[in-house]
């Protein structure tokens, strides 16, 4: 029976401190929102951002153009190389200009470049033989790897002023400065 006491008062606790509650206090979903609140209410139509219609000198549609026309405006139009479209520049050049591609076409000439003459080289290798030096000492000297003068007693070096002074120095004999093509 002490149960069956308790819980009616119990129950009545309960409703009159929910009843207090709802009196005094805002609900808590009022206190956190979740979600964005910010709007009275929602908003369904869609936003489309669009840009301003050119006026005047600038408009560009041909609708504007041939009213203009109508009209008796004297207006000016140009069409631009490849506009508004993806063709590639390189294209659109050697379609504009048939006559210099017609003559890289035709040109045949070979182009090497300049090489060590055959006296060169054998000058070379018989100064730095008479000095005992090897190609490795002898680029150790002038601060140049040993490929570059294997490359000059090889014939296969493109010739290079500041390194041909240099071999001049080091082997302190002024080397044949002639080149073969």
């Amino acid at each position: 029976q002490a149960s069956s006491v308790a819980s009616p008062k119990l129950h009545q606790g309960a409703v009159k401190l929910a009843n207090h509650r709802r009196e005094c206090c805002p609900p808590f979903e009022a206190l956190m929102p979740s979600g964005p609140t910010l709007l009275a209410a929602q908003q369904w139509e869609p936003v489309v951002w669009q840009k301003a219609a050119r006026k005047g000198k600038a408009s560009k549609s041909s609708s504007e153009v041939n009213a203009a026309l109508r009209q008796g405006v004297a207006v000016e139009t140009s069409k631009r190389m490849a506009g508004g479209c993806n063709k590639t520049r390189s294209v659109s050049v050697a379609a504009a200009e048939p006559a210099a591609a017609r003559k890289l076409d035709e040109q045949t000439e070979a182009f090497r470049h300049e090489r060590v003459s055959h006296d060169f080289k054998m000058a070379l290798q018989q100064a730095r033989l008479a000095k005992n030096l090897s190609q490795g000492q002898l680029a150790t000297q002038m601060n140049e790897k040993s490929s570059v003068i294997h490359e000059y007693e090889a014939g296969k070096a493109i010739p290079n002023g500041a390194v041909i002074n240099k071999l001049n120095r080091a082997l302190r004999a002024p080397a044949a400065r002639k080149v073969s093509k």
